[in-house]
């Protein structure tokens, strides 16, 4: 069992999207590559645009309308960040809480282990059988490093030039 430092979660466990239903779209795979983001300079022309749009709509023969529209997208947008800054943040805790249940629940198969194989030496082998894929689940990760080690072994030895320089 890992000894990681946890405290509560205290950020927001709910997310209320409904508020957003109208604007969340699901893209057809491979359509996101398609739409157009977010640039730099966002701001300056957020900024712009209005004063002189209303300045010069008649003259580019475009509708005023277009002031309105921007603005409805910026906002939709903001308020699509948010929400997804909340889903990220939540998204991060639950996989972090898994993480460390899952080293919890491992931690405990270890002690079993341990203890079925302390049982099996000392007082009764007929206990194995009943643990065997106990026992199997957590020799995993030391059968796959002692692979590993013998490979990486291998490949040394292989590089190492012969001692009579051959």
């Amino acid at each position: 069992m890992a000894h990681v430092p946890i405290a509560p979660f205290t950020g927001k466990l709910l997310i209320d999207a409904n508020a957003a239903k109208e604007i969340i779209f699901d893209l057809a795979p491979g359509a996101g590559r398609m739409l157009k983001r977010a640039q730099e300079g966002l701001e300056d022309v957020l900024l712009e645009v209005p004063s002189a749009l209303t300045k010069y709509a008649a003259t580019l023969g475009v509708s005023l309308d277009l002031i309105g529209r921007i603005a409805t997208s910026t906002a939709n947008v903001k308020l699509l960040n948010e929400l997804l800054g909340d889903a990220r943040k939540l998204v991060e805790v639950l996989e972090e809480s898994i993480a460390y249940h899952e080293d919890q629940r491992e931690a405990e198969f270890s002690q079993l282990a341990e203890t079925v194989k302390r049982t099996v030496a000392r007082k009764d082998p007929s206990v194995e059988a009943a643990f065997e894929k106990l026992l199997k689940y957590v020799a995993q990760v030391g059968v796959k490093a002692a692979a590993t080690r013998r490979k990486n072994e291998a490949a040394a030895a292989a590089k190492t030039p012969a001692a009579d320089g051959t």
